[in-house]
């Protein structure tokens, strides 16, 4: 599994920590990192929106002189980049795009099996936050997306936030995989003050696992989900949370309440599967 993941890149920190969160994630399955160096259009249209009347076309010189600088710039990006994969020892390929960041890297993931992005980019939201164009990729991706932690981790002890709802189910069949794969226990968390209806669902997830030949811990929390999960990630030490996009009917997790609670509140590499 893994063995292409595209990374967005933009020369933001954020999507350095995206590039390096791929490679260690690369180096496990020998991946092909497929680098894609983005220019967002709003950088290029930005002087123009920002002159009017009879000062209109002097912003057309200043955004054909931004665009050949913004080229530039994302040729030393792909370049940097590119070392850093060739010294990591995995293979790499380059794309290069104009447009809307989020809908380029959505329209490009036909190319690799998850996307790689940073919590913010370079046109980001405040430190803690989640970036405006992470938050649609999330929304609108087909593919998986690691959204990579505030500090670099192995990845080596994946934590699961169960729910019950389709999407969760995706995310465990996804880290049953990559657990099998790694040959690495797996925890799964369930919130819920529902203790018999949490315990069943454990206990069919336990039993998911364990056909895969994959071990888990299961914990069963009471009280608000995202406070449980994050305090499940720090008693338990994992370094890598998998959850699903939008919870199950009895258990809402919408995305833009706890699923986007949990990013923020957490400060591991995420993976977020619809």
């Amino acid at each position: 599994m893994f063995t292409r993941l595209l990374v967005g890149l933009d020369g933001s920190p954020g999507a350095d920590a995206a590039l390096e969160a791929a490679l260690r994630l690369g180096r496990r399955f020998k991946t092909t990192v497929v680098l894609a160096a983005i220019t967002d259009i709003r950088l290029l249209e930005a002087p123009l929106f920002e002159t009017t009347g009879p000062l209109w076309t002097e912003g057309l010189p200043v955004a054909a002189d931004l665009r050949e600088a913004l080229d530039e710039r994302a040729a030393r990006i792909l370049e940097t980049a590119t070392a850093r994969v060739a010294e990591a020892g995995l293979a790499c390929e380059t794309v290069r795009a104009v447009g809307l960041a989020d809908e380029e890297l959505i329209r490009l993931a036909d190319q690799a099996e998850a996307i790689v992005v940073g919590r913010r980019g370079e046109l980001h939201g405040e430190a803690g936050t989640l970036g405006a164009v992470t938050v649609r990729i999330i929304k609108h991706s087909p593919k998986p997306v690691l959204v990579a932690g505030e500090t670099p981790t192995p990845c080596e002890r994946p934590l699961v936030a169960l729910d019950g709802g389709e999407t969760s189910n995706h995310a465990l069949v996804l880290a049953a995989r990559y657990a099998e794969a790694l040959g690495i226990p797996l925890t799964v968390v369930h919130v819920s003050d529902d203790a018999a209806a949490g315990d069943e669902l454990l206990a069919r997830a336990a039993a998911f696992l364990a056909e895969h030949g994959v071990a888990a811990a299961t914990h069963r929390l009471a009280g608000d989900v995202t406070r449980g999960v994050v305090r499940c990630l720090a008693d338990t030490g994992a370094d890598l949370l998998i959850a699903g996009a939008h919870g199950g009917r009895r258990h809402v997790w919408a995305f833009g309440s706890h699923a986007e609670k949990l990013l923020k509140a957490a400060s591991v590499p995420v993976i977020i599967h619809r």
